[in-house]
């Protein structure tokens, strides 16, 4: 969700742009020609972090800018010396910015949020929506790993970091799997995050049609090959359902506790569902209300839905005459 803002700031740049984060976060911007290099940072102690510090205080760069709200984001700048350092000041942590970005008191979507970011700097929105590209290198590494997949496939997003009140029940995923096999044809890629493969195993064990259910364990850059060539995703309110959104894929989305301002962008791909019990949104990691609002969406429900916009039975017979 933040490449609308940094698509902008890259376009609006005479010099160089580099981005500081985790290496394997870094394919999700493979092909957009956003940065000029890369450093990497890891959570690996204070002695990894301070060589990171002198690293970057040796580049002498002008400006900073902390994406994350996190405290650390903004010390690594503050103790480098940058002299423009701008950022959100939540967390207690302004005094270490140059240039605090005006917090709103409602929800906004994060999308915005980043926007305004260009708006402090004095900068044009050039761009407004999250756009991802998969490379021809990606494309070509993950067919020949995955030579196998042949059939038209919808994608399962199972998991979600956040916590177990943002997770459809796995029978609920199980349910629609066979309603997808038996009246459209297609079978079933289930996609768990980090430490999430019991989820998964979880709803291939419930599913009558076993067999036509594969679970991938994928790093990003091959997570965004296998859902450019879904059909469509099926996803819990998580971080691969804006990556879905951003490949142009129909994406399904169930939607718990969160307050969906949040993630509220202009998006002809996205189809949410969303129940609206008294008490959401709850924005909390954990429910004592027996899950009533994604309980609420039934598997029958998602599936009508899907039927209606990418096909049944039919569909896929006559595209592959068309192709």
């Amino acid at each position: 969700m933040a490449t609308p803002f940094l698509r902008s700031l890259r376009a609006s740049l005479d010099g160089e742009l580099w981005a500081i984060g985790k290496p394997s976060a870094l394919g999700i911007y493979n092909g957009l020609e956003l940065f000029n290099r890369f450093i990497p940072i890891e959570n690996k102690g204070i002695t990894h972090f301070f060589d990171t510090v002198k690293h970057i205080k040796g580049l002498k760069f002008e400006r900073s800018i902390s994406l994350p709200h996190s405290m650390r984001s903004a010390l690594l700048f503050f103790l480098a010396g940058i002299r423009q350092r701008i950022g959100y000041p939540r967390n207690k942590r302004g005094f270490m910015l140059t240039l605090c970005v005006k917090e709103t008191i409602r929800p906004e979507p994060t999308v915005e949020h980043y926007l305004k970011i260009l708006d402090a700097l004095g900068e044009k929105r050039l761009y407004r929506d999250p756009v991802l590209i998969v490379t021809h290198d990606e494309e070509k590494r993950y067919s020949e790993d995955h030579e196998y997949r042949q059939k038209p496939y919808i994608a399962f997003i199972p998991g979600a970091q956040y916590g177990p009140s943002k997770r459809w029940p796995p029978s609920y995923f199980a349910e629609l799997a066979d309603l997808i096999y038996e009246n459209m044809g297609y079978s079933v890629v289930i996609l768990p995050g980090k430490d999430e493969i019991e989820v998964g195993l979880d709803i291939k064990n419930r599913a009558t049609y076993k067999d036509n259910m594969d679970i991938e364990d994928l790093g990003i850059p091959d997570l965004k090959v296998c859902i450019s060539r879904a059909a469509a995703v099926v996803s819990n309110d998580t971080g691969p359902r804006h990556i879905s959104t951003a490949l142009s894929v129909p994406t399904f989305v169930l939607i718990g506790p969160m307050d969906e301002e949040y993630t509220d962008y202009p998006s002809p791909n996205t189809i949410r569902f969303i129940k609206d019990v008294p008490c959401r949104p709850c924005n909390k990691k954990t429910c004592k209300r027996n899950m009533e609002c994604l309980y609420g969406i039934t598997p029958f429900e998602v599936y009508k839905k899907m039927e209606e916009i990418i096909g049944g039975k039919g569909h896929i017979e006559s595209s592959k005459k068309e192709r």
